[in-house]
């Protein structure tokens, strides 16, 4: 309570600013283009390429730019009149729009607290309105870009510390591992007439609530040297939840997960220099793009995958050691 007493003005605007963006990536991005287009990759397919292209541009047009910010989301919201059909150049340009932004906003958080509660904002306004229809969301992009736009306004220029920690080509693939089990996961449930729990009045309460003990639990233990065999226990109870067809029990704990390795992640994520961090941030798409594809695959096929990649994280876990001293090691030549 005396950290959140000692927010400013300008604190306020930043975690409503992430809030809102992380929540267009969800409800607009993610979901919303995704599902109105019936998950068509021919359709879609500029979004990524867009997205892609833009974290990569990001490398040398970043946050140090005054006004950048600003007019990105300015232009999202002229985009955004247009929702839901987006043209091909639209599509491209969200996808441009997405992928600069997202590094720069994870460069400027201030502290882990500050994502913390904006990640709570984010998710609890995104289960609640999660039931709307993909094709009728126009109101809540419009609404998003709107706060967001106002947020980057308000905040302030903020200079993200230097780091001088190397990059891991170990730490980069257990993350992506960790992005993809969670994609997948999401992806199939979304598609899961008997075991989807988003837009099911019964379960948003359980949801919300869930979400927020995950980012609590994870907040307080942001040190702990244990966190990857936490959530390597978590995602192995979620898959089993899943596999046994317990939705009830799939509604407490997927939304815990999703919170905890959230946060976790994106305590590694702040460490890393601005280059870094835009090659990762490449790996959210990605692991985007393979766990929608994942989805459109027959259930086994996924599932034994999945289950395939959580002997990996336990065998990577368990040998670390060994898998460290066998990859490769070095800093970015952007710094």
């Amino acid at each position: 309570m005396k950290e959140l007493a000692k927010y400013q003005f300008r604190d306020i605007a930043f975690i409503l600013l992430f809030a809102a963006e992380f929540t267009y990536y969800l409800l607009i991005l993610q979901t919303g283009v995704v599902e109105y287009h019936h998950s068509d990759m021919r359709e879609i397919w500029m979004m990524p390429v867009g997205g892609v292209l833009g974290i990569t541009a990001s490398i040398w047009i970043n946050r140090e730019q005054k006004g950048l910010l600003p007019a990105l989301l300015g232009a999202q919201l002229l985009l955004s009149l247009g929702y839901p059909h987006f043209s091909f150049l639209s599509l491209f340009g969200l996808g441009v729009i997405s992928g600069l932004t997202a590094p720069m906003l994870i460069a400027r958080i201030p502290s882990l607290l500050h994502a913390a509660i904006a990640l709570g904002l984010s998710y609890a306004y995104g289960t609640y309105y999660f039931d709307v229809d993909a094709g009728q969301r126009d109101s809540i992009a419009i609404f998003l870009t709107l706060v967001a736009l106002a947020g980057s306004l308000f905040e302030g220029v903020r200079s993200a510390p230097k780091h001088a920690e190397r990059f891991s080509v170990y730490s980069a693939v257990t993350i992506f591992l960790w992005l993809l089990l969670d994609s997948a996961l999401f992806e199939r449930l979304s598609r899961d007439s008997m075991m989807s729990i988003w837009g099911d009045w019964a379960f948003t309460p359980d949801i919300i609530l869930f979400h927020i003990t995950g980012l609590w639990a994870a907040y307080r233990l942001r040190d702990s040297q244990h966190n990857d065999a936490i959530m390597l226990g978590l995602f192995f109870a979620t898959y089993a939840t899943y596999d046994l067809g317990w939705q009830f029990g799939l509604s407490i704990i997927y939304p815990f997960v999703i919170s905890y390795y959230n946060v976790t992640i994106l305590s590694r994520f702040m460490r890393f220099s601005y280059p870094i961090l835009a090659v990762m941030a490449v790996s959210l798409w990605a692991a985007s793009g393979m766990g929608l594809l994942s989805a459109l695959t027959q259930p086994p096929v996924v599932l034994w995958g999945m289950w395939a990649m959580l002997a990996a994280l336990f065998a990577a876990r368990h040998f670390s050691a060994a898998f460290k001293a066998l990859t490769p090691t070095f800093r970015s030549p952007f710094e």
